[in-house]
């Protein structure tokens, strides 16, 4: 009780910036597709698609690693923070004149080379956050997190906001960004000071032995996971037109919010399965099932309501100037649930040490999907990189689970997930009959069915109730403490 507690906990706190920051920034792209068009959209997601991917590289993927380690080895925090910090100082300047040269060369406007120019001097304040990030996860105290990134979103949205009302372009919002980026470290370096003191420089050999092993190998998974969710948008780009990428990109914000949920239980998860590897397979076999069936709950009645729902969806948002993404938001949508599952077993396979097993996993999918779009884009434009999307993450997560259950222990998917799914297509048959009914109505009713419908089938249990609502009794006794 008390581990499935701290972990709902972490979930949370993870999950609050998570979620509430894509709302905040979903602001900002509702400005931006109605100020600066299909086209503007499309050039703000372009470059924060090369961002994210040389971010990826400037960290060298090591967050994951200094989770790990520190969750084992928790008086090495400061050492770990101070030499992995260094280690990836070196690895961030590479990686922005690497990316501005690669956006130079691939012969974009110079609206789109200006602002990636700007954003390449936020890798390295990118990295250091990653770093810092990895250790609050370690130590379960990611409520920092949580404070640092809504504050960050808040700023940047409310700039970003201001500039266009005034008739600003791409040049200056990524400004805006650079700058709530660099507050952002700063403000998340004060609170690891009051937590953990003042790090000093020591130098360690060990520590940089484990870096210099395992960046490779943990750089490589970071990065070709990166490629195959950026991949899409580059190739759009390249393939079709600015256009089509505002149309997916339309699409793919609302899938992005959905994932929030997942990507901050994951991340929550790794800490524990790292601990629960001490008791042996079974141990961690367990958790593993509870983390999979959590996560059903939660994602099974969302992707069931958004393929219904799409259209209307998709119009409330964005108007009827972006109609078109409709259809490729209820396809995108699918694929949420492998991708959930996917970060799952990403955690089980890095917190067992089988990290190169999950680098050679990502390098597969990454080189599936980029066939897949290849193939499929230029004939069906946005909706062919929604396609090849589901089509590579499904096989990312069918060659993880294989190897799992040849190799570390077995897992039943549909045994663990069937109530949920059951549930939500009772759920969806309601949401489908009164699909004409005011949008905010239908989900709202919807919801309350799919939560009777979860618990008369018995994917909710007495324990789960019991957590949660223990939970928030602590919680709010603590406020009024």
């Amino acid at each position: 009780m008390g581990s499935r507690l701290s972990l709902f906990k972490n979930t949370f706190a993870l999950a609050v910036p998570n979620v509430l920051n894509p709302f905040i920034s979903f602001v900002l792209i509702l400005m931006i597709s109605r100020s600066l068009g299909v086209d503007g959209l499309g050039e703000y997601s372009l470059v924060l698609a090369y961002v994210g991917i040389f971010s990826t590289f400037a960290s060298l993927g090591l967050g994951d690693l200094v989770v790990r380690e520190l969750a084992r080895n928790p008086e090495d925090v400061h050492t770990f923070f101070v030499n992995a910090g260094v280690f990836g100082a070196i690895s961030s300047l590479a990686s922005m004149i690497i990316m501005d040269a690669c956006v130079l060369a691939m012969g974009y406007g110079q609206e789109v080379v200006k602002a990636t120019v700007i954003m390449s001097f936020s890798l390295v304040a990118s990295t250091a956050m990653t770093y810092l990030e990895a250790i609050f996860r370690s130590v379960e105290k990611s409520k920092y997190i949580a404070l640092t990134y809504l504050a960050e979103n808040a700023l940047r949205v409310g700039a970003c906001v201001l500039l266009l009302l005034n008739g600003y372009g791409i040049i200056a919002l990524f400004f805006a960004v650079l700058v709530s980026r660099i507050l952002a470290l700063l403000m998340l370096f004060s609170f690891y000071r009051k937590l953990l003191g003042m790090p000093g420089w020591r130098f360690k050999p060990e520590i940089w032995r484990t870096l210099w092993k395992e960046a490779p190998t943990f750089t490589s998974i970071a990065i070709f996971s990166t490629i195959h969710l950026s991949l899409d948008q580059i190739m759009l780009s390249k393939l079709q037109t600015i256009e089509s990428v505002g149309i997916y990109s339309a699409a793919d914000r609302l899938l992005s919010i959905c994932k929030t949920v997942p990507v901050a239980f994951a991340s929550a998860l790794l800490p524990f399965f790292s601990q629960r590897m001490a008791t042996g397979f079974q141990g961690l076999r367990r958790i593993t099932e509870d983390s999979l069936r959590y996560l059903s709950l939660v994602l099974f009645p969302v992707v069931v309501g958004t393929v219904v729902l799409g259209d209307s969806i998709i119009t409330m948002m964005y108007g009827a100037t972006f109609v078109a993404a409709g259809p490729v938001l209820r396809l995108h949508i699918v694929s949420l649930i492998p991708f959930s599952a996917v970060f799952v077993l990403a955690q089980v396979l890095i917190a067992t040490d089988n990290q190169r097993t999950d680098l050679k996993i990502n390098m597969v999918a990454a080189l599936v999907n980029f066939v897949l779009n290849f193939v499929l884009i230029p004939p069906y434009g946005a909706m062919g990189a929604a396609v090849a999307t589901l089509l590579s993450i499904l096989v990312f997560h069918t060659l993880q689970y294989l190897y799992i259950k040849s190799y570390l222990f077995r897992l039943s998917f549909f045994g663990i997930t069937h109530r949920a799914l059951f549930g939500s297509l009772a759920m969806g048959a309601f949401t489908y009959a009164f699909r004409d009914w005011n949008l905010f109505l239908n989900v709202g009713v919807s919801a309350a069915l799919y939560f009777f419908f979860a618990i008369a089938l018995g994917a909710i249990s007495r324990d789960d109730l019991a957590t949660l609502t223990g939970w928030i009794k602590r919680t709010s006794g603590t406020k009024e403490a």
